[in-house]
Order: structure tokens, then C-alpha cells, then sequence
């Protein structure tokens, strides 16, 4: 029947068509549409839902009261210019405590687009370490598949493995990497070359050390290659193998408040593991996340809430120059 309509004359509909000719006719409005967009690219359950509530209008309305406020307070200036005389005067006060607020809601939908797109585009996670201290190990931990090859010999992780999941509603790309070491070998060097370049454009780093062995020379060499900026979580691994007193613990949380021990192989300190890096990464507190802006939209928010700010600022040194003048309104 496809076919014959198509014979006929008609043509298949393009990409967002017709979302493209709801908006221009009026029928949907751009932040509903841009939704069926994030909607259809969704990764995680997490990801459509924040979709769908963009699609049921829950930020339009949300915007919409913010301009009503804001045009509520223009009115006032407004007709204080035109009817002077006949009104009674402006509560100045009242007015800068409406905009203040309004600008404080603008920066509060602005800090929450950042958690908006973790959802929608998630993470590309580096896991880097010395070789045989278990990157690959930790990738099937996380991803609860054997994914990588697993050995006691060093160097057996030789090219950039990746797996794709969702952590707590956050689609992540781990990397394993090839152990970077000193070596002569050419495969292995060019395994470790692409895990330099792998670290340098990671959104997030796993950094693994042995705790039987503690951090080491070579472990602070590594983290001295993180980019400046780059989120970094210190992950001591191979729990499992520490004496019952605990030795090689200390060392590991010597690291600091960002390291973390776990077991790659039993699993033990996995849970506390994906906190600390969503955490790391501006991830928590999603549950509570109604509605969020995407770039474009982020973009103008921001303008909005520094356009306000500046009126803040302009009301400010009014008073000032009234004040200097002896006036008071």
C-alpha cells in the first residue's frame, strides 16, 4: 500500500517532520518539540521520562509563569510612567524582591540543566591504571558481563575496550585501558597511546591502584596526567586479598576523601563505588529532577538571569543617586 501511495506522488515524511510542521503551525511549541527529540535519542528510563514530562508542557509552564511574573512587574513600572498622578506610589522594595526572585528561580533551572544532560548524553568514563591492577575486571563488574579479557598476566588489555550502561539513570561509557607502563613492545605502545588519548577526553576517571601493594611512584605519575578539570575518583581495588587487619586500607584512603576501596572480583564496595562517582560527577539528586532545560535553552536562561541582574543593579544606583540627592521615593 506504501508503495503505491508513493507512486502515486506522495513522498515519505523527513526526519522531525512533522513535529517540525506542528510547531510551525502552532500546534506544539519549541520546548515540546525539542522534547520528542530527547524523547526519540532517550538512553535510560530516566532519560524518557524527563522527555516526556518537556512533551506534557511541565517546562513551558513552568517558563511561562516565570515571563507572567516578570511582565506583572513591568506593568507596575509602566503604568507609574503614564498614570502617575493617579496612582500611589511604587513599592520599590516589592518590585526588586519579585525580580530577585525570579532571577534566583532562572540561575536555580540553569544549575539543574547540567544534571538534565548527564541524563540525556551521560558520560564517557576512563578506568586507568598500572597494568594487572584490574581495569578489566572492573569493567565487568559494572557491567555485569564479561566484556574484557581477564588474566594474571600484565598486558593483556592491548586496545580501548567499551562498554555501554545505565547508572542510576545515567548512560555511561566505560573505557578499559591498556596498562601504561614502560614497555618495548609496539602493539602494547600503541594500547597505551590511545589510553593517553582516551584520559585526555574523558568526561570522568576512574584511577585503579592495588591495595596489597599500596599507591605507589608509578600511581602518582598517573594522576599527574589527568587534565586539570577532569573529575577523579581514586579506586583502590582487590579488597579481597587484604589481611583481616586491614593492611594496604590505609594507604588506599590515604588518598583522600575521593578514594574508595573495592573488590572487582567479589563486588564488595560497588554500590559505594557508583555514588561516589555520580556524586563526582554532579549526579546526584536526580530522583527529584522535574524538568530541564537542554543547551539552547540553558543559553537563554542564563541571558534572562543576567539581563535581571543587571536591572537589580540599575535599581541599586538609582537609590544611591536619590539618596545622595536628598530624595526619597
Amino acid at each position: 500500500v506504501l508503495e503505491l501511495v508513493l507512486e502515486a506522488g506522495a513522498r515519505r515524511a523527513g526526519p522531525g517532520e512533522f513535529s517540525q510542521r506542528a510547531f510551525r503551525n502552532g500546534r506544539l511549541d519549541l520546548t515540546r518539540a525539542e522534547a520528542i527529540g530527547e524523547m526519540i535519542t532517550a538512553r535510560s528510563r530516566r532519560a524518557a521520562q524527563l522527555a516526556m514530562a518537556g512533551i506534557d508542557g511541565g517546562l513551558q509552564r513552568r517558563l511561562t509563569a516565570l515571563r507572567e511574573r516578570l511582565l506583572d512587574q513591568l506593568a507596575e513600572l509602566e503604568a507609574r510612567v503614564d498614570f502617575e498622578d493617579d496612582l500611589p506610589p511604587l513599592d520599590g522594595a516589592a518590585v526588586v524582591a519579585e525580580l530577585t526572585a525570579v532571577r534566583d528561580e532562572l540561575a536555580q533551572l540553569v544549575a539543574e540543566a547540567r544534571q538534565g544532560e548527564l541524563l540525556r548524553e551521560g558520560l564517557r568514563v576512563a578506568i586507568v591504571g598500572r597494568p594487572n591492577v584490574g581495569k578489566s575486571s572492573l569493567l565487568n563488574l559494572l557491567s555485569r558481563r564479561d566484556r574484557a579479557i581477564v588474566t594474571d598476566l600484565p598486558g593483556t588489555t592491548r586496545d580501548l575496550l567499551e562498554s555501554e550502561l545505565v547508572l542510576e539513570g545515567v548512560p555511561l561509557t566505560l573505557l578499559d585501558t591498556a596498562g601504561i607502563r614502560p614497555t618495548q613492545d609496539p602493539v602494547e605502545k600503541l594500547g597505551i597511546e590511545r589510553s593517553r588519548r582516551a584520559l585526555a577526553a574523558a568526561d570522568a576517571v576512574l584511577l585503579l591502584f592495588d591495595l596489597e601493594e599500596g599507591w605507589t611512584q608509578a600511581d602518582q605519575e598517573l594522576q599527574e596526567l589527568v587534565p586539570v578539570g577532569v573529575p577523579l575518583l581514586v579506586v583502590g581495588n582487590k579488597l579481597d586479598r587484604l589481611a583481616a587487619d586491614g593492611n594496604g586500607l590505609d594507604q588506599g584512603r590515604g588518598m583522600g576523601p575521593a578514594a574508595v576501596a573495592i573488590s572487582a572480583l567479589t563486588g564488595a564496595g560497588h554500590k559505594e563505588l557508583a555514588e561516589r562517582l555520580l556524586a563526582l560527577c554532579g549526579g546526584s539528586g536526580l530522583e527529584g529532577l522535574e524538568v530541564a532545560l537542554n543547551a539552547r535553552q540553558r543559553e537563554l536562561a542564563a541571558a534572562a538571569a543576567e539581563g535581571i541582574t543587571r536591572s537589580l543593579q540599575a535599581a541599586d544606583d538609582l537609590s544611591l543617586i536619590h539618596i545622595s540627592q536628598g530624595i526619597v521615593r
